[in-house]
């Protein structure tokens, strides 16, 4: 009966990848199913993937729940020839050990029985990772939940349940919102990057009347950029003229770049993202708007490729269309800075002795100190406030 039996695990995308979160089956128990067909999507780092079938045959069991959160190497879902009897799948998934499929070639890892995090009782098998570290930061001894799942499986509502009944009445009612995959990511790496990089901030007030004034002249000859496409590009011919800024840092090697890989970030209901607009500085800004507009349509759309946010040598983000005159933003590692722009606000300035009404914009570099001396940011934002206030070659 070798090969009659087939086990589904959660793959993994990427090396930082420890879980994923089931956002639904699109294949139902019972179905006979062909090689290369999806089976379901997953939620990881930003994005979601779709699962294909590695082999064809009937899909016997779905045991990963919507909505559940399940480690790498765990097994998922059971695919079985018509022949093996339900007594035999069930022998299977009690036996299972670990994990020998995969959905992509470098993705073979062992399978877990839970998160360390989770309390012993999460090792149990009629408990799910979910509810077990949803209990343990709830306080709640997950001996005393009764399960309602397959099998009486304690789920993430069960502990929910309990909690509620044990809970005194609350004069101001709360709704809790568990973290999509894509927000923990978020957090995760932002305290990452708080914590672990020495964030340094230079601050630089633009005339942004210029830049402006290039933007209408554009779209009077049939191009439609927004003032971030031009930011974009002065970033870009910047970057290449300024190596130290345009890198990644990599243990004890510092990454530096021949071209301008920058990264835009985009405000999307599950978070922020960045997809990366590559070789930004061979582009003409025209071209950059293009991809940028594509990029977050995509990215609001939820459809982006994993190869949309990898990697990128530099960031801007601009909150400029929200109001915000300045900001500081945190760098987005293994770069080693970004960029945060503010509104185009009118300000009092002198010039030539005498007071005038400006248009002007102010720019924030967060940088990273073990890469990036203060005298190479300083030039660095010196070069990209000079594009910007004499844009005739943006």
């Amino acid at each position: 009966m070798s090969g009659a039996i087939q086990a589904l695990t959660m793959p993994k995308w990427g090396i930082e990848m420890t879980e994923g979160t089931v956002n639904a089956w699109t294949a139902r128990e019972g179905q006979v199913v062909a090689r290369g067909e999806p089976l379901l999507e997953v939620e990881t780092d930003k994005i979601v993937n779709t699962v294909e079938s590695p082999f064809a045959g009937t899909l016997r069991r779905i045991l990963a729940q919507v909505g559940e959160a399940y480690p790498v190497g765990a097994l998922i879902g059971v695919l079985a020839e018509p022949s093996v009897s339900e007594a035999e799948v069930a022998e299977f998934i009690a036996g299972f050990k670990g994990a020998s499929v995969s959905f992509e070639p470098d993705a073979q890892v062992p399978a877990e029985s839970g998160p360390a995090s989770a309390p012993a009782a999460a090792s149990d098998q009629r408990v799910s990772p979910v509810a077990a570290r949803l209990a343990e930061s709830l306080g709640i001894d997950i001996t005393k939940v009764t399960g309602t799942g397959r099998n009486g499986r304690v789920m993430k509502e069960d502990v929910e349940a309990f909690a509620a009944r044990a809970a005194p009445a609350e004069a101001n009612p709360v709704t809790r919102v568990r973290m999509s995959a894509s927000r923990a990511v978020i957090a995760r790496r932002l305290l990452e990057s708080k914590q672990s990089i020495p964030h340094y901030r230079l601050q630089r007030e633009v005339l942004a009347g210029p830049l402006m004034a290039r933007r209408e002249q554009l779209k009077a000859a049939g191009t439609r950029v927004s003032l971030n496409d031009l930011l974009v590009r002065a970033c870009a011919l910047a970057l290449v003229k300024h190596p130290a800024v345009n890198a990644q840092l990599a243990g004890e090697e510092i990454l530096q770049y021949a071209h301008a890989d920058i990264a835009i970030a985009v405000a999307t209901p599950s978070g922020l993202i960045t997809p990366i607009v590559r070789g930004a500085d061979l582009l003409g800004v025209e071209a950059i708007a293009a991809r940028s507009a594509e990029l977050i349509a995509r990215a609001r759309a939820g459809t982006l490729a994993r190869e949309d946010i990898a990697g990128g040598t530099f960031t801007v983000s601009n909150l400029g269309m929200y109001g915000i005159d300045s900001f500081d933003a945190i760098i987005n590692p293994p770069q080693v800075a970004i960029l945060a722009a503010g509104a185009v606000r009118e300000s009092l300035r002198v010039q030539a002795g005498a007071a005038v009404v400006a248009s002007v914009m102010t720019l924030t570099l967060s940088a990273d100190h073990r890469v990036v001396d203060g005298a190479v940011a300083a030039q660095f934002l010196a070069s990209v406030a000079e594009r910007l206030e004499k844009p005739s070659d943006l």
